[in-house]
C-alpha cells in the first residue's frame, strides 16, 4: 500500500501519542467524520504493511467492547522521516507498550488530546511542547540510555527520584509555564501516592529542573496537575500532598477526569489547589487573555 496523506496522518498521531485506540486515532485525525469504519480499514492496511503495530491484548472500552491499541513501528517512523525530510523523526519511541501499563499510557494520551484540543479552540494560548514519560535520550548509535522526564537526584542510601507522567508548557503573551501532569486510576493508596511523589518534586522545584525540560520557561517555579479517577478520589489526594507542608504543596493542582474536558480544561473553574480552593488553570479576562496563577502567591498576568 502506497503512504496516502491520511496515512501520514494517523502515522503523526501515533507519533505523538504514542498509544491510541482506534476510536482515539478517529477522534485526533479525522475529527469531521461520523463513520469510523474508514479509519478501521485504513489502520488495518497500516498494520498490514508494518507501518503501525497492535498491542499484544485488547483494552476493554465502557460501550463494554474491547479492541487493540495502536502504536508506531520503526518503519512507521521511518515514513515519517522521509516524508518531512526530518531524521528526527527517527527518534520516536517505537517499543511496544507494556500490557501492565497501556490503560495507564492511554490514559495518558486522553490528557495530552484534551489540553491540545483546548489549547487549539482557545485563541492567544500556545502549546510549546507536550513531553511523554517514555520518550527516551538516546545514545550516539540511537539506542535509548534515558528517559527525558526522569530526573535520580540520588540513588541512596534513601533514593530520591522525579518521574512525570508528561509534561507540557503553555505560553500566553510571552509568559511560558511548566506544568508536569500526574495521572492517577486509583490503584494506590493516597498517602502512598502522596508520599512517593511530593519530595520528588520539591527537589525538582529546588534544583530548578523544569529549565532543562523547557528551556524557554519564563516561570521560576512549575505546577503539578494530578488528574484522577473522581472528585471524593482529588479531595483525599489533596488532604495528602497538603499534609507535606515543607516540601511545596502549593505547586500542585487536581482535577476529576470527568470535569477535565476540552472545554472546560483551561478556563473551567474545576481545578482545585492543596487547600481547597477552586479555580481554572489559566485566568481569561473579558479584555485580554491573562495568565494567572490562581494557586500560587505570586499571580502574573500578560499585559
Amino acid at each position: 500500500m502506497k503512504l496516502t496523506e491520511n496515512g501520514i496522518r494517523v502515522l503523526q498521531a501515533l507519533a505523538s501519542y504514542y498509544v491510541l485506540t482506534a476510536s482515539m486515532v478517529h477522534r485526533a485525525v479525522f475529527p469531521q467524520r461520523k463513520d469510523r469504519r474508514n479509519t478501521r480499514r485504513l489502520l488495518q492496511h497500516l498494520v498490514t504493511d508494518h507501518y503501525v503495530a497492535r498491542s499484544a491484548v485488547n483494552v476493554a472500552f465502557s460501550t463494554g467492547n474491547s479492541g487493540p491499541a495502536y502504536y508506531l513501528t520503526a518503519k512507521g517512523a521511518d515514513a515519517l522521516a522521509v516524508y518531512y525530510g526530518d531524521e528526527a523523526w527517527l527518534q520516536t519511541n517505537v517499543r511496544p507498550p507494556r500490557i501492565d501499563r497501556l490503560y495507564h499510557w492511554l490514559d495518558i494520551a486522553e490528557a495530552h488530546w484534551i489540553v491540545e484540543t483546548a489549547v487549539n479552540r482557545a485563541a492567544g494560548v500556545t502549546l510549546n511542547g507536550w513531553l511523554n514519560e517514555w520518550q527516551t535520550i538516546n545514545d550516539e548509535q540511537g539506542e535509548p540510555t534515558s528517559y527525558v522526564l526522569h530526573t535520580q537526584f540520588r540513588e541512596g542510601p534513601k533514593p530520591l527520584s522525579c518521574s512525570p507522567d508528561a509534561a507540557f508548557c503553555l505560553e500566553v503573551a510571552g509568559h511560558r509555564r511548566v506544568h508536569y501532569v500526574e495521572v492517577d486510576r486509583g490503584t494506590t493508596g493516597a498517602k502512598r501516592v502522596a508520599a512517593s511523589k511530593v519530595p520528588g518534586y520539591a527537589e525538582l522545584l529546588d534544583t530548578q529542573g523544569h529549565r532543562r525540560h523547557f528551556p524557554g520557561t519564563t516561570f521560576d517555579d512549575f505546577a503539578v496537575l494530578i488528574i484522577t479517577t473522581s472528585p471524593n478520589r482529588r479531595d483525599i489526594l489533596r488532604s495528602c500532598v497538603a499534609g507535606h507542608d515543607d516540601l511545596h504543596p502549593e505547586q500542585w493542582l487536581f482535577v476529576a477526569l470527568e470535569e477535565f474536558t476540552p472545554q472546560n480544561a483551561l478556563f473551567g473553574k474545576v481545578i482545585h489547589d492543596y487547600r481547597g480552593g477552586v479555580g481554572p488553570l489559566l485566568e481569561k479576562p473579558a479584555a485580554e487573555i491573562a495568565v494567572d496563577q490562581p494557586h500560587t502567591s505570586q499571580p502574573v498576568t500578560a499585559k
